[in-house]
């Protein structure tokens, strides 16, 4: 005689459920991801000021700052895929620091 508890169906279930991390623990993780978007957001309008200033005075803009702020749009893009439950991968610091040339997370 099989006992319900030991089916099959009902295994699945607590294996897809248990997956899943708990809906309050995601809000924590959110609201750390939108104060660290904040700043990545923060901190790129700034080396966009002065990424002018270098343009200004040199004529051409510094290359390897143009990289890092592409690597700073793309981790506030990543903050914001994670808050909109567009995507379950947890940023930096969880994750790796995105490349300069990623534009796609999925």
């Amino acid at each position: 005689m099989s006992d319900a508890s030991t089916s099959p169906d009902t295994d699945q279930k607590t294996i897809e459920t248990d997956e899943r991390e708990p809906l309050w623990q995601r809000l924590l993780y959110m609201l750390g991801f939108w104060f660290l978007g904040n700043i990545a957001f923060s901190l790129s309008i700034l080396l966009g000021a002065v990424q002018l200033v270098v343009a200004f005075l040199g004529g051409n803009k510094n290359e390897e700052l143009a990289k890092f702020s592409r690597r700073l749009v793309t981790y506030v893009y990543e903050c914001l895929s994670f808050i909109t439950f567009d995507q379950d991968e947890k940023p930096f610091p969880f994750g790796s620091f995105p490349d300069a040339g990623r534009t796609d997370t999925k």
